[in-house]
């Protein structure tokens, strides 16, 4: 829902189970809803969207999308932000730090974004700015050598010149968020100023 300041409340589904754009679905139209009619009946009512790798692909189906459009505006919901840092399954398995494979030093990592940017500049509303959140790198344990944070750095540079195509292109607002986890690859605010100050010189 939309708040004072032009901020946004929504109800994540990443605590559902939902691998495939079936179950996610599914959870849309029964938990989703049910919640929607609990705190905010009668009103627009925003959805933070977890998609996994797979139900991303099956999302990108044009005939699976349209439908979806259609049921958001059938049932006064949006969809502003997608959560993009579980890869594949995360419900009912040991997580920790394998929730960060593929990590961003990887093509996979890179891809399974820029499909979920495809995806939400069709879903976000006009005049709403759109996000997608991700890992913040990498696990730090993960990382051992030089070659694997410059690889870090290319791909996440690679996301943003698709975003800003992508805005350009469709009139939308986009960003990718980086989300901080104990033991990411830049976890404190010291270590994400080191990198991004890193990845500007290397840009420039």
């Amino acid at each position: 829902m939309r708040l004072n300041h032009d901020l946004h409340l929504a109800y994540c589904t990443n605590i559902h189970r939902g691998e495939d754009w079936a179950q996610t679905f599914e959870s849309l139209q029964t938990h989703t809803l049910a919640v929607r009619d609990a705190v905010a009946a009668g009103e627009s009512f925003a959805i933070g969207l977890r998609l996994s790798e797979v139900a991303s692909r099956e999302l990108s189906d044009p005939a699976t999308l349209e439908n979806f459009q259609q049921w958001l505006a059938d049932e006064n919901c949006y969809v502003f932000t997608i959560n993009g840092f579980p890869f594949g399954n995360f419900h009912g398995t040991r997580v920790k730090e394998q929730v960060y494979v593929p990590d961003w030093t990887s093509p996979e990592r890179l891809e399974y974004t820029n499909r979920l940017f495809d995806l939400i500049a069709a879903l976000v509303p006009d005049g709403v700015e759109g996000s997608v959140s991700t890992l913040p790198g990498s696990f730090k344990e993960f990382i051992t050598e030089p070659a694997q944070e410059q690889a870090i750095r290319d791909n996440l540079w690679k996301c943003v010149e698709h975003i800003a195509s992508l805005s350009e292109r469709t009139g939308k607002t986009l960003h990718l968020g980086l989300e901080p986890e104990p033991l990411g690859y830049f976890e404190t605010s010291a270590e994400t100023i080191a990198f991004f100050r890193a990845t500007a010189r290397g840009a420039s």
